[in-house]
């Protein structure tokens, strides 16, 4: 091909679609990582036991907490699988959580949202409108107190929203290693990170209100 100013544009755009291509692609191969999912409304990570109970209430017991999530043929859709039950964390027919030793398809796949606030949520890829989350005693969200769009879901947010911590990973040990001694817990963490949220929000706000009243 003999380049001139006119062939140029065209291998620009080619060039731009190639690194786009790429790009997708990359995003798109499938994933395997073993977690722990932090609930923020019940205050302590998912398990699901021998029996297949989904819960999110032992703050005692590491028992059942490894998770492994698996994105499969190179699309967004995840699903979570208990590493010590060896159970798939699915709905049931009554839109029930519970552990499954079979894989029952969409009805054990989710789609993971990332929010701007730092949450991950796990969306049912059965039915769009449910997602995965506990009340304050670690119980999942019964049918009834599913949000419902644009009405009930401000209300269920913390219920909702999940911190994604790895397995091998100790905020403790990390703590001591670059403080000499001094411990954060996970508890102490998330707060520090709720509290520079809070402030970054402040800091927005207060530079919009500046701006509009130098304007009037």
């Amino acid at each position: 091909m003999r380049f001139n100013l006119q062939t140029l544009p065209k291998l620009a755009v080619s060039a731009k679609l190639l690194c786009l291509l790429m790009v997708v692609m990359c995003g798109a191969v499938p994933s395997t990582r073993s977690v722990r999912l932090y609930n923020d409304c019940s205050s302590s990570d998912v398990r699901i036991d021998m029996k297949g109970r989904v819960l999110a209430d032992d703050i005692k017991s590491n028992k059942f907490r490894n998770l492994t999530i698996r994105s499969q043929n190179f699309n967004v859709k995840l699903t979570i699988f208990a590493e010590e039950s060896k159970r798939y964390l699915c709905f049931n027919r009554n839109w029930k959580l519970v552990g499954s030793k079979r894989f029952r398809g969409e009805m054990c796949q989710f789609y993971e949202e990332m929010l701007e606030i730092g949450y991950n949520r796990y969306r049912s890829v059965a039915d769009e409108t449910r997602y995965i989350g506990f009340n304050k005693k670690g119980r999942p969200l019964r049918d009834r107190q599913q949000p419902q769009p644009l009405k009930a879901a401000a209300a269920h947010d913390k219920c909702l929203n999940f911190l994604k911590f790895d397995t091998d990973f100790s905020i403790g040990e990390h703590n001591r290693r670059m403080s000499g001694g001094a411990v954060i817990t996970k508890t102490d963490a998330e707060t520090m990170w709720r509290s520079r949220s809070a402030l970054r929000h402040l800091r927005h706000h207060n530079h919009h209100r500046n701006f509009i009243g130098g304007q009037s």
